[in-house]
């Protein structure tokens, strides 16, 4: 039986029409694939980059210059952090800008002791962090050698100190003005000691009344200092000094406006002794409360015109602001009102010496011209330093958020 034989199936084979729409489609494909890949890559990179920018390039940034070292603010950062525990978060600011002066401090110690030739070596930097019990970072080192580096200028110092020096014994007291520095003197010449007086009339009780044997290089006012090299013993001297800080003030006190609620807007000026507050008060027979505040007045409360804003029942300034300011009359002058709570400057040094001579360094006194040199020390390679701070205020924020995160 012969068999039948199928014919070979037929091939279509494309018409041109469709080659050309079967290519365009491949074409099509591709392109998609093509942009979809790239589309992807560009993402990533979009990514990156966004990454970079918010958090790996900011803490490549220069936010300080000392001499030839540069600090980023990366170290910023983790010095940040590591003052901002326990810290009330409203405070970081204030450490912030803390931190920058200190990183400039440490800076200039660390350049300046290599200059003179005082070596901290690695080793000896890791066994201070070992004792201090401090991570080891580049932040950390550069602290453990700036304190070594204090330490050592320190020793050096006391090293060259002779076993002698010229030393004075006297008594000293602060008072708020000359009339009363002429009346603490007069009692003195007539027998009543300077340390009984103290009770009375001292401006600033923190400060010991006897000075027992004291290098002169230690007496931080050069005008006391050359009184007691100058002075015979038993002579008693009163030195103005307009930065000595004391305690207690006096107000001169109005009140311009009251409401019915018993709330008062005052204006104020504090000066620094009752001399100062009776003579502004009389220029107030002439002049402008503001004129006279805007000269002479130690209170920086008030506005350009020495006003205060409210001062409601349940508000206080000081007792005796508050005590004073809302018994007066509106548009009347208080007279000068005492204050022991405030603080105000400038006042006169009553001197008695009572010896001078060659004598044995304490060790408190040995400590106390070490300091006093590091500080000479420290102010003269200050002045000679190139200091660049580069951090704005939008960076500042920016380290806190991540400190305290």
């Amino acid at each position: 039986m012969s068999r039948k034989h199928h014919a070979p199936p037929k091939l279509h084979l494309p018409s041109r029409h469709e080659q050309s729409r079967i290519q365009k489609q491949d074409r099509t494909r591709r392109i998609i694939i093509i942009v979809s890949s790239t589309f992807l890559a560009v993402v990533a990179v979009i990514i990156g980059v966004g990454l970079y920018i918010d958090n790996v390039r900011p803490m490549n940034q220069v936010i300080l210059q000392v001499n030839d070292r540069s600090f980023k603010m990366g170290y910023y950062v983790e010095l940040l952090e590591s003052y901002s525990e326990g810290v009330d978060p409203s405070q970081m600011g204030t450490v912030a800008d803390a931190i920058t002066s200190q990183l400039a401090r440490d800076a200039v110690i660390r350049q300046g002791t290599r200059a003179e030739g005082i070596v901290i070596t690695p080793e000896d930097v890791e066994k201070e962090m070992e004792m201090q019990g401090l991570p080891d970072s580049e932040v950390y080192r550069d602290a453990a050698a700036a304190a070594l580096s204090v330490q050592a200028l320190h020793e050096i110092v006391l090293e060259a100190l002779p076993p002698e020096l010229e030393q004075a014994r006297f008594e000293i007291m602060l008072v708020e003005s000359r009339s009363v520095a002429d009346e603490v003197k007069r009692s003195v010449g007539n027998g009543v000691p300077l340390t009984t007086l103290a009770e009375q009339y001292s401006s600033n009780p923190n400060i010991p009344v006897e000075q027992d044997w004291v290098p002169l290089e230690l007496l931080a006012n050069a005008d006391v200092a050359r009184a007691c090299a100058t002075l015979d013993p038993g002579q008693i001297v009163s030195i103005q000094d307009e930065q000595a800080a004391k305690y207690g003030g006096y107000w001169l006190l109005e009140v311009i406006d009251k409401d019915d609620n018993g709330a008062i807007k005052p204006r104020a000026m504090l000066l620094g002794s009752l001399e100062e507050a009776f003579a502004a008060r009389a220029r107030l027979d002439s002049e402008d409360f503001a004129t006279v505040a805007a000269e002479l007045s130690q209170f920086m409360g008030g506005d350009e015109n020495a006003e205060l804003d409210w001062v409601g029942l349940d508000d206080t300034v000081t007792e005796a602001f508050n005590e004073v300011a809302f018994s007066l009359e509106p548009n009347t002058v208080s007279e000068p009102v005492f204050d022991e709570e405030v603080q105000t400057l400038g006042g006169y040094w009553v001197v008695n010496l009572l010896g001078r001579e060659l004598h044995e360094v304490s060790a408190e006194a040995a400590d106390g011209l070490a300091s006093k040199a590091f500080n000479d020390w420290y102010a003269a390679n200050l002045d000679a330093a190139f200091i660049e701070e580069y951090l704005t205020p939008e960076q500042k924020n920016w380290a806190i958020e991540r400190a305290v995160a």
